[in-house]
């Protein structure tokens, strides 16, 4: 929707009509693939809402990151809203974080906090990892994490992540290390880094009790442990608001999920947003499935499966793409001349192997020109890269690397001459590090 159009002039599909013109007395999934105007009709549904005198202190719409909030933000700042209070625009952090500062004083001693009489400071990323790597310097000192060629940085990163996941999740952080052991595969010798990392993950703990320090993980175990259970909260939040529009559920937490559903059946109105083949943060805690089980907790289901923004070509070529790759495909040729081929490795080195070995067939035998060949991965780290062009380059083929998300400073020629430049001028002050110089 664009500043300008009302929600009756827009043209609305009749999906998107289904939902904008939707009583307000039920709950609705919303479900379709990305791009069918979910969203769009979504915020339309506020905006109507706004006209129609529900007052926006009774409007929460729920999000699992910030920069998906946009098209909510676009509505709530129209020039053309009725007078009166703002809907509430949050992600589960945010949802935390507000509960925890409103109800400190009731839960502050029964989570654990030294110093419960003391306002609570919450961290953002950079200041959990500041923290954090004051805890851990004497360890690494001590000669934890020596078997580990990983860079100091990313081992905090990596705690982190460890105990945002087990909030995520909703079981107990001390238990991490154990987990991590029962999953490795590797030689025995090496779970006593995990055991490592679990006290490091104790004492960053310890310290934020302490300390009234909540980082990611701590607001989360006390909104799921310490405040969701209490009655006070609960009815706080089922009197605070009435209406719901949560969108993008596939990328959240199954904790999320887990609240939501005890909560939707007190709410006059819910909309759940969900996309099909979606969940890219899973990497990130995102629970797709938990996502798409809240369907059964809805009245109403609404799906759209007609597509906005992919020109019809692109479907078409894309349903003929799926239906190879699953070997659907009626086009006889297609039968006898598979068009994909599937191979699985255990490690990166065989696959690797397989790879250059395949490319090198094309070339010899084939006679295919190297300038057509293209190699796809989701994720290319830099041992990755390194690898796979040195293998190609000992077979003598040509090969050049574009990653968007690698800047032109991490090129190794690049690096080097910046490196160099900086030894050579010590008047910069701008010393290289032990790891660039290597």
């Amino acid at each position: 929707m664009s500043t300008g159009d009302t929600v009756d002039e827009f043209r609305w599909t009749p999906g998107q009509q289904a939902l904008v013109e939707a009583a307000w007395d039920h709950s609705i999934f919303v479900a379709g693939p990305a791009g069918a105007g979910k969203t769009t009709a979504s915020a339309g549904r506020l905006l109507r809402m706004l006209h129609a005198g529900i007052s926006g202190d009774d409007i929460l719409v729920l999000l699992p990151q910030r920069s998906l909030a946009r098209a909510y933000e676009e509505v709530l700042s129209r020039p053309d809203l009725p007078p009166g209070s703002r809907a509430d625009v949050l992600t589960i952090s945010g949802l935390a974080r507000r509960m925890v500062d409103l109800f400190w004083p009731a839960i502050a001693a029964g989570a654990g906090f030294s110093h419960p009489e003391r306002q609570p400071v919450f961290l953002d990323l950079e200041t959990s990892q500041y923290f954090l790597n004051r805890l851990v310097r004497p360890l690494l000192d001590e000669g934890y994490f020596e078997t580990v060629a990983i860079e100091p940085n990313r081992l905090l990163a990596q705690v982190l992540n460890n105990l945002n996941k087990a909030a995520a999740v909703g079981f107990d952080y001390t238990s991490v290390g154990e987990r991590l052991k029962s999953a490795w595969v590797g030689e025995p010798a090496q779970q006593h880094v995990y055991d490592e990392a679990q006290e490091c993950a104790n004492r960053f703990r310890r310290f934020c009790l302490e300390n009234n320090l909540l980082d990611f993980s701590l607001q989360l175990e006390i909104f799921n442990h310490n405040l969701w259970p209490l009655e006070m909260c609960q009815r706080y939040l089922k009197e605070r608001y009435h209406h719901l529009i949560y969108d993008n559920i596939e990328e959240d937490i199954p904790l999320m999920h887990d609240i939501i559903r005890s909560w939707l059946p007190e709410l006059t109105s819910g909309v759940l947003v969900y996309n099909h083949m979606g969940g890219y943060r899973t990497f990130l805690g995102a629970d797709p499935l938990s996502g798409e089980a809240l369907r059964s907790a809805c009245d109403q289901t609404i799906e759209m499966q007609e597509s906005l923004v992919t020109p019809p070509h692109l479907q078409a070529f894309s349903q003929v793409f799926g239906a190879t790759l699953l070997q659907h495909s009626t086009d006889p040729y297609a039968a006898e001349q598979p068009a994909f081929t599937y191979t699985f490795h255990r490690y990166f080195p065989e696959m690797i192997a397989w790879v250059c070995q395949e490319i090198a067939g094309l070339l010899d035998e084939q006679r295919i020109p190297p300038e057509e060949i293209v190699i796809l991965a989701p994720f290319l780290s830099d041992s990755l890269r390194f690898s796979l062009i040195n293998r190609l380059e000992s077979l003598h083929v040509p090969v050049r690397s574009y990653r968007p998300s690698r800047s032109l400073r991490e090129e190794p020629a690049t690096g080097c001459l910046l490196t160099l430049a900086r030894l050579a001028h010590p008047q910069w002050e701008l010393a290289p590090s032990v790891q660039e110089v290597r």
